[in-house]
C-alpha cells in the first residue's frame, strides 16, 4: 500500500510538471493576437450628407492588413453603396478591409423629360472623384486607429464607381496612396466628335447628361473636358498603377455609346504603350451589371487574384 502510495504521488508530480512546462512553452511561443471584425456603417468622411461609407474591418487584421474603397455605379446620377454589400462582404471574408462608399450625384432632375430639362448640376464628375480623393485620405488618416495598412491601398468601382476609381488612381492626387485598381464595366472614353452626326444620334438625354457631368455643353470645342472624365486619356506614364479590367461581353448601357469591347480593347492598348501594368478579363455572356448566374463569382475570383499580387 505504501509503495502503491508513493507511485500515485510520483504520477500526480509528473503530471502537474507536464502541465506546467505546457504552459510555459505555450507563453514562450507568443501566440497570436485575435483582433475582433468590426463593422461601423455611415460613417461621415465629409462636410456633405452624401458623404457616408460603411467600414468593414476584418478578424484578426494587423498593420499589414490591405484596404480597398469600393466605389458603387449608377451613370454618375444614381446608385448606392448598398448595392455592392454582398460582394463587399466577400472580399472581408478574403481578409480585407473594405470601404464601401456613397458620393455625391450628378443632379438628374429633368433629365428624362420629354422635352429634356437643359440645368446645370451643382455637382460635376470632377467633384465625385474629390470625393474618392477624400475617402482615401480618410483611411490613411484612421489607419493606426482601425489596425490595417496605411500603404495598402486599393480602389474598386463597377461601372460609373470604376470610372471614378480610374480618374483618381491616374490623377495627380493620387501621390502613392492607391497601389491597385479593379475596373468593372467602367465607362472609359465618354468623348464624342468623332460619332458622325452625334448631335442627330444621341438621344438628348445623353448629350444633356454630358452637359451635367462635365458644366460644358457636348459641342466639338468642349472635347476636352470630356476627355478629362474619360481614363482612356487620363491614364499616363507617371502613374503606373497595376489595372484590372473585366469586362462583360454584353456590355450595352442603354445608349451610352462606346461601351463595346473596341473601347476596352483600346484602353488596354493605351496602357501598354505607357508600361502601365494591367490584365483583362472578358465574362462570357454577361450584361454590364454581371446578373447571370456564376457572373459575379469570376468577378470575385479574379478581382481577389489580382489583389493579392499586386496589393503588396
Amino acid at each position: 500500500m505504501k509503495n502503491f502510495s508513493k507511485a500515485l504521488f510520483a504520477l500526480t508530480f509528473l503530471i502537474v510538471i507536464g502541465s506546467s512546462c505546457k504552459k510555459d512553452a505555450a507563453t514562450e511561443s507568443n501566440p497570436k493576437i485575435i483582433t475582433e471584425a468590426k463593422t461601423m456603417l455611415n460613417v461621415s468622411y465629409g462636410n456633405h450628407a452624401s458623404k457616408i461609407m460603411d467600414v468593414y474591418l476584418p478578424t484578426n487584421r494587423t498593420a499589414n492588413t490591405g484596404v480597398v474603397v469600393f466605389v458603387h455605379g449608377g451613370s454618375f446620377i444614381a446608385g448606392d453603396k448598398s448595392d455592392f454589400t454582398t460582394f463587399v462582404k466577400e472580399l472581408v471574408r478574403n481578409d480585407y478591409a473594405v470601404l464601401n462608399i456613397n458620393y455625391r450625384l450628378v443632379d438628374a432632375t429633368g433629365l428624362t423629360d420629354s422635352p429634356t430639362k437643359h440645368k446645370r448640376s451643382e455637382v460635376l464628375v470632377q467633384d465625385q472623384v474629390s470625393d474618392v480623393s477624400e475617402v482615401v485620405d480618410y483611411a490613411i488618416a484612421h489607419a493606426k486607429e482601425w489596425q490595417v495598412s496605411e500603404s495598402k491601398i486599393a480602389l474598386a468601382g463597377h461601372s460609373a464607381g470604376a470610372t471614378l476609381s480610374l480618374l483618381y488612381t491616374y490623377g495627380s492626387r493620387n501621390t502613392n496612396k492607391v497601389k491597385v485598381v479593379a475596373n468593372l464595366a467602367g465607362a472609359l472614353d465618354q468623348t464624342f466628335s468623332d460619332i458622325p452626326f452625334y448631335f442627330y444620334l444621341l438621344p438628348d438625354y445623353i448629350l444633356e447628361a454630358g452637359y451635367r457631368y462635365t458644366g460644358y455643353v457636348a459641342e466639338a470645342a468642349n472635347e476636352q473636358y470630356y476627355r478629362a472624365i474619360s481614363p482612356l486619356y487620363v491614364a499616363n506614364a507617371n502613374q503606373k498603377i497595376p489595372t484590372l479590367n473585366i469586362f462583360p461581353e454584353n456590355n450595352a448601357v442603354g445608349a451610352l455609346p462606346k461601351q463595346g469591347r473596341a473601347t476596352f480593347d483600346a484602353f488596354t492598348a493605351k496602357l501598354n504603350s505607357l508600361n502601365v501594368p494591367n490584365k483583362f478579363v472578358m465574362v462570357a455572356g454577361a450584361d454590364h451589371e454581371f446578373t447571370k448566374m456564376g457572373n459575379f463569382d469570376i468577378v470575385l475570383s479574379e478581382t481577389m487574384t489580382y489583389l493579392n499580387a499586386n496589393l503588396k
